[in-house]
């Protein structure tokens, strides 16, 4: 069982295999999602190598971006009861998505009003860092599962490993337990 801690602490899902386990051919790719939980929700951190065909969305950076999963993005998961899930997606050029699923790829929110504050920078370590905090009444209650993914290069990575002979990241029966 996964547990998303209070801060300072703070847990990592580290991505450097492909979806279904297998090792990435690409040995620049790879993806660290922080979370860790704060008074105001739930704070989530993504780091990612700055790659020079990095796919960004043209958009002003901290805008939200529908369809941000066909550019550079890491994505988090977070499973309540039945399949009740959100999604979270933190672009490589500043950008978010967040959804809500009330049962498997049925959205039963897109979040279209809110304006978090997003932190967004390129550091001297070739890397690109997003940040952002998901408010609680939006995380899930009796949050059941977790898992991060990572698209770039044309690859697709994950934390956790799933099933299936194509990329499917809707699959949260799969994810790993997690509380908070």
């Amino acid at each position: 069982m996964i547990l998303i801690p209070h801060h300072p602490e703070i847990l990592t899902l580290h991505m450097d295999h492909l979806w279904n386990g297998s090792m990435c051919p690409d040995d620049r790719l790879w993806a660290d999602l922080q979370v860790s939980q704060i008074k105001d929700g739930l704070h989530v951190r993504a780091l990612a190598p700055l790659l020079l065909e990095q796919r960004v969305p043209e958009a002003p950076m901290g805008s939200r971006v529908e369809g941000l999963w066909n550019f550079d993005v890491v994505e988090l998961f977070l499973v309540g009861p039945g399949h009740q899930y959100v999604e979270l997606e933190l672009g490589a050029g500043g950008h978010f998505l967040l959804l809500g699923f009330d049962s498997i790829r049925r959205r039963s929110n897109t979040f279209e009003t809110l304006r978090p504050v997003i932190r967004f920078e390129k550091t001297s370590e070739k890397q690109w860092v997003s940040e952002v905090t998901i408010p609680w009444k939006i995380v899930p209650e009796n949050l059941r599962a977790i898992n991060a993914f990572a698209i770039m290069g044309s690859h697709f990575l994950a934390f956790g490993a799933l099933p299936g002979t194509e990329p499917d990241f809707h699959q949260p029966d799969f994810f790993p337990a997690a509380s908070l």
